[in-house]
């Protein structure tokens, strides 16, 4: 899967009492981009626990952690209801801006 997908389809995935998604991605010259390769993990909140580094070299080598999932479905609902995110590019290219720089 690539990441503007995972993001797209974030709605789909749901948290559970034992285990929540977050999602890896491969960065394309230094940088997250919306055909970077991309896993959505579910982790149980042991592993949560975990450095982010600690679970992409046991689960997902090569990839780095982009966001948990409940952060990135928040943000993505406030992005439907603004006028200047109505296209899935403007959406995917603003959630990767904050996942670089704001997270």
């Amino acid at each position: 899967m690539i990441l503007s997908q995972a993001i797209i389809n974030c709605m789909d995935y749901k948290d559970t009492e034992e285990s929540m998604y977050s999602i890896y991605a491969k960065r394309i010259n230094g940088k997250f981009q919306p055909d970077s390769e991309a896993l959505v993990l579910k982790l149980t909140f042991e592993e949560m626990e975990m450095k982010s580094i600690e679970i992409a070299e046991e689960k997902c080598p090569g990839f780095d952690y982009f966001l948990e999932m409940f952060v990135l479905k928040d943000f993505y609902e406030d992005l439907l209801k603004l006028e200047e995110f109505k296209t899935d590019i403007k959406r995917v290219e603003r959630i990767i801006y904050y996942a670089e720089f704001d997270a």
